[in-house]
This record gives C-alpha cells, structure tokens and sequence, in this order.
C-alpha cells in the first residue's frame, strides 16, 4: 500500500542502525527483496532502503551505540513533544535538531528505558510503503509494566488503549483515533533478559520461508512460528549484528498460502 503522509502519533519509518552497513544491506536485500539507495549524511555512511523505487526503510551506519532497529513516531512538533515527554518522566536523549531539507527529530525514551524517534516531517514524510510484503507492518513494545506504559505513551501522543488476547497472554492495542498505531505486551520471565524495547514488524508473503532465508543469510531465529488467531503468522528473527525484528505472515495471506 503506498503511503503518502504519516498522521500525528502514527509510526512513519524503521531504521537500522549498524556497525556494518554493507553487511545489514545485504542480509535484509536477500531477505525482504528491498534495493539500496545511498544518500550523503553527516553522521556518515546512510542508505534508503526501498521496494519498486520507495521508501520502506533506512540504514544508517553508526560508531556509537545502541545498535539495532530504531522506529520513528510522526508528529506535529518534535520540539512540543520532546518537552511533554520530559513533563511524563520520559528522557530526552537527543533534543530536536533539523535534518536539512527533510524534517526536525528528537531521540526519546520512556521511563522503563524503551527508546524511539520523534519525526516532523519537511519534505520527507517517512515510510511510501506499508502493510505488505517487504514493507513495516506493525510496531510492537516489548514492556515489564504495561501500566506504567500505558500512562505513558497515551500521555505523550493522545494514544487509546484496548485489551486483547494472543497465544502469550494480555495483548494491549494503542489506537491513534480511529487507527491501530501499536501494539504492546508484557516481557514474561521465562523469556530471559529481554530489555524494554520497540520492536518492528516486516510483512512477509511466507514466515516459515522467510526464517529459513533468514538462517541461510546468517541470522538467528529468536521464536516462532506463531499463529495468532485473525492476525496472522509471525516468527522473531535476529540479523547478523544481532538486531531483533519479526516478519509476519498476515492472516489473509496465511489463508491464501
């Protein structure tokens, strides 16, 4: 589905930052069939990555940490927002700078540690391609206190919560208005030293052919396969640098295969 303009709280753009950005550009290229556009960048090596000549990703090459896969947030002002967040308890880890010719960002976390990105578009707006295969099709937050995240993000970005259930238990759905901008679950113990984070998901037209591509690219399946009912079927993966994403298989497709 082609993507014209992100709304106020509504994810708008992944980005994979990498100590080895050849490396990643080859291992997702393989894997999710996206081409490489290089752009110039003052931090240093940044790559578009793109289906059918549009936006679905960036890669940016990093010398400082955290590496991994990083998800923007559209907003109105990324000054504004970056304030309340403060106001909230959330921290402020980079304030709002511009971004030449493109749009002003902030780097945000929130109280438990989970970071993301603040964008206010001028003249790229983010992702031109969402919701099938090869593109962003979900933002997930991996939380220890679900309360305290709720009260959070629906603080900072106006966000609504619903309950729901999958496979693992509790499921919250943020809504931005009328639209599904998130979802969020509970970190279980038993899944060992899981950090707080904002995980991305990439649609994919077959899981299970897309974890074993996956392996034989080098990276690590981290679960799955899991159906979950009306949604879809999904599989958390690993690349070579060790960022964590999961492909998903949507529901539609999965009956269709």
């Amino acid at each position: 589905m082609e993507v014209q303009s992100h709304a106020h709280g509504t994810f708008c753009f992944p980005e994979l930052n990498t100590q080895d950005i050849a490396r990643d550009k080859r291992f997702y290229s393989e894997l999710l069939g996206w081409s490489a556009f290089d752009v110039p960048s003052a931090a240093g090596g940044y790559s578009l990555m793109q289906l059918r000549g549009k936006d679905v990703a960036g890669v940016h090459l990093a010398r400082n940490g955290p590496f991994g896969w990083l998800s923007y947030i559209s907003v109105d002002s990324a000054d504004r927002t970056a304030s309340l967040a403060r106001t909230l308890g959330g921290a402020v880890i980079a304030d709002p700078f511009d971004v030449p010719g493109i749009g002003r960002m902030s780097m945000l976390q929130d109280p438990a540690g989970a970071r993301f990105a603040l964008w206010q578009a001028a003249g790229h707006s983010g992702v031109r391609l969402a919701d099938e295969p090869g593109a962003m099709y979900w933002n997930e937050l991996f939380a220890h206190d679900v309360a305290a995240a709720r009260t959070f993000y629906s603080g900072l970005f106006g966000w609504t919560t619903r309950e729901t259930e999958v496979p693992s238990g509790p499921y919250t759905i943020f809504d931005a208005g009328e639209r599904s901008a998130a979802g969020m679950i509970q970190i279980q113990k038993d899944w060992g030293p899981v950090p707080p984070h904002w995980e991305v998901y990439f649609a994919v037209g077959d899981c299970d052919g897309a974890m074993r591509r996956a392996v034989e690219l080098g990276g690590t399946v981290l679960y799955g396969p899991l159906d979950v009912p009306k949604a879809g079927r999904l599989a958390g993966l690993q690349d070579l640098g060790r960022a964590s994403f999961t492909v998903m298989q949507p529901a539609h497709a999965h009956e269709e295969a």
